[in-house]
């Protein structure tokens, strides 16, 4: 059945949350672009007996937990704007979404960080292609609802240093560096007593999701620093960089203490430095940025599930991204031209 455009118009401007507009929220939760694209329903529906669709026939939608805000939210206007549609939110965790998206169990699937190679492997055997990853959103700058944030630079707040490169940041936490590596805080130019001292590089375990994201981003895969002390959770690691005045560590954004700092970062020593406002995480300027990923199958021969592809668009048009704009401190909508790439993704 062709959907009504004055109609599914109407259900959008019911269904969409208007965006923020304090000034409190607008620095953690951007409006979206408006040069998105409006959404455009299409009529089409699963094939019977689709593996993604349930017993009463609901589409189900998987992976992280901390997305479900988007997902539902997505979910009622997609089932809003396809009349007899129904949508259901099984979210389980991350680590789930790849295995059930694998064998069918679930339509779309949400992570907070890009596959690691061993899910891709596994999912490439078993499928014959790797999955479509999708980037639907910015990384939140805000961790009180367990949400996958961008990172941030801390050192101690004893330590005079207020800005580094991402250049310094991987010759501290890793080795085999062009130019050698470095071990002493002199190397960064800081005089006194702090010339000689040991850099103490701490984070996360190399095979979590920042570990494997810093190794493939920011590191050139090489190896960590034989320094290198993990912790498994950021308020370990946080609560030991408060003991350690020459530690440095990169984690999840907005987690200064009173014995903590973030430190500005850029690109080139020419700069500009800066700490990842949500601004600055919205036009892709901050070297830490990170995104909310949503996953499907594709096939061997390249085919999306065309309920797949329908679904991903609602996410990166005007009505999708309000929606994740509308979530206090949550994640960052997309900008028009990221969202534009994405799209291009999904019509290969």
């Amino acid at each position: 059945m062709i959907l009504n455009a004055r109609a599914c118009a109407a259900s959008l401007a019911l269904l969409v949350p208007l965006a923020f507009t304090t000034s409190a929220l607008s620095q953690t939760a951007p409006s979206s672009d408006p040069a998105f694209p409006s959404y455009a329903p299409s009529n089409i529906r699963p094939v019977a007996g689709a593996p993604y669709s349930a017993q009463d026939g609901a589409i189900r939608i998987g992976g992280a937990e901390h997305a479900k805000f988007i997902v539902e939210r997505a979910n009622a206007l997609y089932a809003k704007t396809h009349p007899g549609a129904k949508l259901v939110d099984v979210s389980a965790g991350a680590e789930t979404a790849i295995p059930m998206l694998t064998f069918g169990r679930i339509l779309i699937g949400s992570m907070g960080r890009p596959l690691k190679p061993l899910e891709t492997d596994g999912f490439k055997r078993v499928v014959g292609a790797e999955p479509v990853e999708i980037r639907v959103a910015h990384a939140a700058n805000d961790t009180s609802q367990h949400l996958a944030t961008s990172l941030a630079v801390y050192v101690h707040r004893d330590n005079p240093i207020t800005q580094l490169t991402t250049r310094q940041v991987a010759k501290i936490l890793s080795v085999g560096n062009a130019g050698g590596d470095f071990s002493r805080w002199g190397q960064l130019g800081l005089k006194g007593e702090w010339t000689r001292r040991l850099i103490h590089p701490l984070g996360t375990p190399e095979y979590s999701g920042f570990g494997v994201w810093m190794q493939a981003n920011q590191l050139d895969g090489k190896p960590y620093s034989a320094a290198y002390e993990e912790y498994a959770t950021t308020g370990e690691l946080l609560k030991r960089l408060e003991n350690e005045p020459g530690g440095m560590t990169v984690a999840a954004i907005g987690r200064e203490t009173p014995l903590i700092k973030q430190v500005a970062v850029a690109d080139t020593p020419e700069g500009p430095f800066i700490k990842g406002t949500a601004a600055e995480v919205q036009a892709n300027q901050y070297p830490y940025g990170r995104y909310l990923y949503f996953y499907a199958r594709r096939e061997p021969d390249g085919r999306i599930d065309p309920v797949a592809r329908d679904y991903l668009k609602l996410l990166l048009s005007k009505e999708g991204q309000d929606i994740i704009a509308s979530q206090a401190n949550g994640y960052i909508p997309l900008n028009a031209a990221e969202a534009a790439t994405e799209r291009a993704k999904i019509d290969q």
